[in-house]
């Protein structure tokens, strides 16, 4: 699995065409198999990618940052002084806002888990999880191309693993949920001798509510 290198990952997330979102889903399926069959096939494109990925912004260095309480941090400052500044504490989103953001970032966690750990010798159960916590375009996209990533991840005897270190929502509302997670994890395959190779990825989940529960209608990779 490769990150997306021709998006940057911060445009806005505006509703698109029936077409586009159909294209998109399936490239992000296919890039995923396609890192499944040969991690090394893509060696130039791939430290390319990842030395982005790492270096942007000095993203894992500040991820502490992201996930700091900003309650605690604002309590602590609250009619602090600095120049001729004060300031102030800001109101707290309502108790429902908060449950929503946080329902929302629950449910992208628990997709990145299940779409970031597969085994080629229980793809039919990996591919059961997903379509579980997925709907609409994706989901559809992800049927296709069921077959196709079983077959090579067998034939590469690929091992992924990944865990999501931190999660942040872009924006919540009712009907919709954009979520940006971080994980870290690592894949084994033939091409890696089946030693694992550390594998870090951001996805984006855009989710929509479905019985009762937020499902993940696009997932793409971002760097």
């Amino acid at each position: 699995m490769e990150v997306d290198a021709g998006r940057s990952g911060g445009a806005p997330v505006t509703p698109g065409s029936p077409a586009s979102e159909r294209t998109r889903a399936r490239l992000n399926i296919v890039l995923y198999a396609v890192a499944l069959l040969c991690v090394a096939a893509i060696g130039l494109l791939g430290s390319r990618i990842w030395g982005e990925v790492d270096d942007a912004d000095g993203f894992w260095d500040h991820a502490g940052d992201v996930v700091r309480d900003p309650e605690a941090e604002t309590a602590s400052r609250a009619g602090e002084k600095i120049g001729d500044a004060r300031i102030e504490a800001l109101p707290l989103a309502s108790t429902e806002e908060q449950e929503r953001t946080a329902a929302a970032i629950d449910a992208a966690s628990k997709m990145a888990n299940v779409f970031l750990n597969v085994r080629y010798d229980d793809v039919e159960a990996y591919a059961e999880a997903v379509r579980a916590l997925a709907t609409g375009a994706f989901r559809d996209q992800f049927d296709q191309s069921t077959e196709g990533i079983t077959k090579v991840a067998q034939r590469a005897k690929s091992v992924q693993t990944g865990e999501v270190l931190w999660a942040g929502a872009v924006a919540v509302d009712e009907d919709s949920a954009t979520v940006i997670v971080a994980s870290a994890g690592t894949v084994a395959n033939r091409t890696t001798k089946f030693k694992p190779v550390p594998r870090n990825y951001r996805l984006q989940l855009d989710l929509a509510p479905q019985d009762g529960q937020r499902l993940s209608r696009d997932l793409k990779f971002v760097a």
